[in-house]
């Protein structure tokens, strides 16, 4: 018998140690197998472009209050001319300028009304850039000559504003087709703009000028604006998104122009051409009679009141059943084709509402359907959240008057009012007054979609004299009824088909998670006190402590300067040093005297932002 702790030979092993057939694998190296990431724009800022900008933002700012104090000293200051000196102070500078001026209009809850209206208004145009810099980017970011990809090219362009220059362009089966390239080097711009910006705000939050915390989130938000616009390939794929819901919608008379997403980069877009009338020409010949247009219009089966209807349709469609709407759906942005139908451009600016927003503003119209200012007071709530400590009843109350005033003015004759009190108006702008009144920060998408609301019903009651927005909403809840239909019709179709076995399972599973989780938030309000105490720390206790934080930058302050007016007299060979003369130094130093008063303002500033506070 063999012994198994005796050694093993090599002969014993030979019939082991053996190779075995394998399966032969490519050779990757770890570079060529990276993680899929994110795609993000970003530009290099440039801190001297940046301080070279913030004197231009002092520049228009003097600008804007020497004409202010002229108009004081000629007694013609009123809003209406202030909002429009600082309309023109942006349009003098251009470039971001008037981005930020555009974008500041939306601010309805920061910026009086007045001053959004006329700032609305400011349009973005600028001198175009060589096309031969413009070839130049259209070769370099699609890869191909520009002979490769048009038949011809216009080197005129159509528009040029402060992002981009148009062109009109053929490709080679004779499609026509419009180039947008960005301008070179104006992202760089625009940051450098922004940080100069930042840095003003800054310093007027330091001086309490605005309240220290406010223009954070206004920042934010106008930095990822700029970049949006910037970003040309997340402006195709929502303009590409619209026109393919709008298709799947069965609606026929609306849409946007076909994108080329082969073709198109960070900075250039193309898409096909859509022909038409601008919606401004329209606008323009119903309002002044123009006889050659509404010719022209006639000759293209475009009936004015037509296209009012549906551009109301489209605007409920886009917030109520869409992924997003048009946030800036003005006349230029509106194409006006043959048999009334409607195409969107320009997809820079977008916005989308969460699923309780949109059920608030549809109660909203159904409300203000029957006649019910309460209750649409109560649904505009849900707009404002999250609320601050404020009382509710009350502002419930001033939300019903406005709402009162909008109920008046639908029921009045259409020819009796001016288009403008037929829009929803009213409403928007009692909101926003009450929203500063109290303090309230509402959410950019919903200002976003104020605008383009009442974009669209200032077209449409511009168009057609008569037109109800309420009545056309009604209309819009049928079509919405007959989607809910179709969807439940095929739902029992395909159970009784036995293709819903599965998807039954999953929907069940899906509620049985949503009870679990309203059973979890529902336990977690309970547990929780219904005010976040350390957030309202006592008015009065949060005064001593900003008077205690003022005595010791004092005294810090003090200290700085008596070291340093004791060094300085230590130089000058003064012996022996008197510590109260060098105080008395201290004390009637104008520079120490200046920064002692900006303390205090500062401070006292700080203590009646929060004074002024409610408590709950």
């Amino acid at each position: 018998m063999h012994d198994s702790h005796e050694p093993v030979s090599n002969g014993q092993r030979a019939g082991v140690l053996a190779g075995l057939p394998r399966r032969r694998t490519i050779e990757v190296s770890v570079g060529d197998a990276s993680l899929s990431q994110m795609r993000f724009v970003s530009f290099k800022v440039n801190h001297f472009r940046s301080f070279i900008s913030l004197f231009r933002w002092y520049h228009l700012l003097l600008h804007f209050l020497f004409n202010i104090v002229i108009d004081l000293l000629l007694g013609r200051d009123t809003p209406k001319r202030r909002a429009l000196w600082l309309r023109r102070a942006f349009e003098r500078k251009g470039g971001s300028f008037v981005k930020f001026g555009l974008h500041l209009s939306l601010r309805l809850d920061f910026v009086p009304w007045v001053y959004c209206n006329e700032l609305s208004c400011m349009t973005d145009r600028m001198k175009p850039f060589p096309v031969e810099q413009a070839v130049e980017t259209i070769e370099r970011s699609t890869g191909k000559p520009l002979s490769a990809i048009f038949l011809q090219f216009d080197p005129e362009p159509i528009s040029s504003s402060s992002i981009d220059n148009i062109y009109q362009a053929m490709f080679h089966d004779g499609t026509k087709a419009i180039v947008k390239v960005r301008r070179p080097g104006v992202g760089e711009q625009f940051m450098s703009d922004l940080e100069a910006f930042d840095w003003l705000l800054s310093i007027a939050e330091f001086l309490t000028i605005f309240r220290p915390g406010l223009t954070d989130g206004m920042l934010m938000e106008f930095r990822n604006h700029l970049l949006e616009e910037l970003d040309f390939v997340q402006e195709a794929r929502r303009q590409d998104a619209f026109r393919r819901a709008a298709a799947e919608s069965r609606k026929n008379f609306f849409s946007a122009p076909r994108i080329r997403l082969d073709l198109t980069t960070e900075e250039v877009m193309i898409n096909e051409f859509a022909s038409g009338m601008w919606l401004w020409e329209l606008l323009t010949a119903v309002e002044h009679g123009d006889e050659s247009v509404l010719a022209r219009a006639e000759e293209m089966n475009i009936d004015p009141e037509l296209v009012a209807k549906r551009l109301l349709w489209v605007n409920y469609w886009s917030w109520s059943e869409n992924l997003f709407f048009h946030a800036d759906p003005n006349p230029d942005y509106v194409i006006v084709g043959r048999n009334s139908t409607i195409y969107f451009i320009n997809f820079t600016s977008t916005g989308t509402l969460s699923r309780a927003k949109r059920q608030a503003l549809r109660q909203n119209l159904d409300y203000a359907w029957e006649r019910d200012p309460q209750n649409m007071a109560r649904a505009t709530l849900v707009l404002l959240e999250p609320l601050p400590p404020i009382d509710l009843i009350e502002l419930i109350q001033e939300l019903e008057t406005y709402n009162w005033e909008l109920v008046y003015a639908l029921e009045a004759a259409p020819h009796s009012i001016s288009w403008q009190e037929r829009t929803s108006a009213v409403q928007w702008a009692g909101m926003v007054q009450l929203v500063r009144k109290y303090g309230i920060t509402i959410d950019i998408q919903v200002l976003r979609f104020i605008r383009a609301t009442l974009l669209i019903e200032s077209m449409a009651a511009r168009l057609h004299r008569e037109i109800n927005f309420l009545e056309q909403y009604q209309k819009f809840r049928g079509y919405r009824a007959e989607q809910s239909r179709r969807r439940v019709t095929d739902s029992v179709l395909d159970q009784m088909d036995g293709k819903g076995t599965e998807q039954t399972i999953i929907r069940m599973d899906r509620i049985a998670q949503a009870a679990r989780s309203l059973v979890f938030r529902t336990s977690h309000m309970l547990s929780l006190p219904s005010v976040n105490f350390n957030s309202l720390m006592s008015k009065w206790s949060y005064a001593v402590y900003t008077l205690l934080l003022f005595f010791g930058q004092t005294a810090v302050l003090t200290l700085a300067f008596f070291l340093i007016m004791g060094a300085q007299s230590y130089v000058d060979g003064q012996q022996p040093l008197n510590v109260l003369d060098i105080f008395q130094t201290v004390i009637a130093n104008p520079v120490y005297q200046v920064l002692l008063l900006v303390a205090v303002f500062v401070s006292g500033r700080t203590v009646l932002y929060r004074l002024d506070d409610k408590e709950i």
